[in-house]
């Protein structure tokens, strides 16, 4: 092709006919300007497809980790629930409201950890900044995993006052024996990946109190259980919130996906 346009430029040059040659010229150098901004057209269409299916990805991932993360959040919050009750029995009966005994071992608690899945948002706030194109979606990610988990796991996982197992700890080493017997405190469900979690079941041994009527007469014991009831409530309607919030972040996600 450049050759021919070669041939016609010298046949022009040769007969002398200048004008045409000045208008073929410029002809040529739009075709080529034409072409070259054609190209570039095709590049960024190219690259407009590679990000949108790099965006897809990303928030097929994200989506997937608040779902494996609602699973620890729903067994943690099912413990606390469980551990509330709990509390809840064994202070009655300390304040001689009740005569119904606990689970001993329950009310003591578990010391729970909670764990959250980032590397998907990490990827978005790192590498990927810019990728999404729904600005308000963008925001409701960063919110979510940088404020909402972040103080979950500070409470869970950090700050010593809300540390409700090892707090409580003296008075139950203090008060309690191990009995015979087990129990389990709770479990995960059945359809929780087996490889996303080291599933462990913990089964513990019933404790029972050594003089419940020297108990009763603890008053610090009394307050302890007040307060862990008022903060493990506190736990339980944060665990709540998040969970509700998984829930929309989720069905946004899938929205911008369709």
């Amino acid at each position: 092709m450049i050759k021919f346009f070669r041939t016609i430029r010298q046949r022009m040059l040769k007969e002398d006919r200048l004008s045409r040659y000045f208008l073929y010229a410029i002809g040529e150098i739009v075709l080529v300007v034409i072409g070259i901004l054609i190209a570039l057209q095709v590049n960024q269409w190219n690259a407009e497809r590679k990000d949108r299916g790099h965006e897809r990805l990303l928030l097929e991932q994200i989506r997937d980790d608040l779902r494996l993360d609602t699973l620890d959040l729903r067994y943690n919050l099912k413990l606390h629930q469980q551990v509330l009750e709990q509390e809840e029995v064994l202070l009655a009966l300390l304040l001689q409201e009740s005569t119904t005994e606990p689970d001993y071992a329950m009310a003591f608690g578990v010391d729970a950890v909670l764990m959250t899945h980032r590397s998907a948002f990490q990827s978005l706030q790192h590498y990927d900044v810019g990728l999404l194109r729904n600005d308000q979606l963008k925001r409701r990610i960063s919110r979510h995993f940088d404020f909402f988990y972040e103080a979950m796991q500070l409470l869970e996982n950090a700050t010593p006052a809300y540390d409700l197992y090892s707090r409580k700890a003296p008075y139950f080493e203090k008060h309690f024996r191990v009995a015979g017997g087990t129990n389990t405190p709770v479990t995960r469900t059945e359809d929780t990946p087996a490889e996303e979690y080291m599933d462990v079941t913990m089964e513990r041994r019933r404790l029972e109190p050594v003089d419940l009527e020297r108990m009763r007469t603890d008053h610090g014991f009394q307050v302890l259980l007040s307060e862990c009831i008022i903060q493990r409530n506190v736990f339980i309607a944060f665990y709540q919130e998040v969970l509700d919030r998984v829930a929309e972040l989720d069905r946004e996600i899938t929205a911008a996906l369709e």
